[in-house]
């Protein structure tokens, strides 16, 4: 009987060392996640710091311009404006679209496609012409903006079309929640989006941006 209740006491002592171990363990861990995200947030904070001031005096976020990239064809650049999100307890970083700046080399001061930084671009599509294996050229970009404040899946937004230098906008639609397709054939624009619970099919002319036509799909019902 005693060398049962010392067997006993043994195997508790053991499992309260481990039950220690494992909680050290998890302390331990944790403790490595947040200095990681803290380091992730000041790094980001640094970043934007030093970087061309681009907010206002009362924005609180942390904005940062993106490296700028030609668009293909053209010789205007494009620099996305972006807001670091870290993702709580993971090591995961990700950066939402809040304007894009148009670069003109021939003009001295850039401009912005959106009035403000309060909406996120969830969708981006350069639409291009190819006449020639080595002259594709971005004709038009579409877009679809949604508020910052709401849910990007569930959230609904306007759609944009906007030529390479960003001057000429066309609000294609409002309450639209993804786009499906966005391409050129046969020299017409299409622009195939979901609106209100529809399927919308858009027209234009590729040049002008000139709407041709509209067309809700009519999606049946399956059985």
């Amino acid at each position: 009987m005693r060398n049962s209740q010392k067997f006993f006491r043994y195997i508790w002592r053991i499992n309260a060392v481990l039950i220690l171990l494992g909680a050290g363990v998890t302390t331990f861990g944790l403790g490595g996640i947040l200095v990681e995200e803290f380091g992730i947030k000041a790094a980001r904070n640094r970043e934007a710091e030093a970087g061309i001031p681009v907010a206002g005096p009362n924005e609180k976020s942390q904005l940062v311009l993106s490296r700028a990239s030609i668009v293909q064809g053209t010789q205007v650049m494009r620099a996305e404006l972006q807001r670091g999100r870290e993702a709580k307890f993971s090591s995961g970083y990700s950066s939402e679209t809040r304007n894009i700046l148009f670069i003109d080399p021939g003009e001295k001061t850039a401009h912005w496609l959106l009035q403000d930084n309060d909406h996120v671009i969830v969708d981006s599509s350069d639409i291009s012409d190819q006449k020639a294996p080595d002259e594709k050229r971005v004709i038009v970009t579409a877009v679809l903006v949604k508020s910052a404040t709401d849910s990007p899946e569930n959230a609904l937004g306007k759609l944009l079309l906007f030529d390479p230098a960003g001057k000429r906008i066309i609000e294609v639609a409002d309450h639209v929640r993804t786009i499906q397709v966005a391409t050129i054939t046969r020299g017409e624009l299409s622009l195939l989006y979901e609106r209100d619970k529809h399927l919308v099919l858009d027209v234009y002319e590729p040049q002008s941006i000139a709407k041709i036509r509209e067309q809700e799909i009519e999606v049946p019902q399956t059985k």
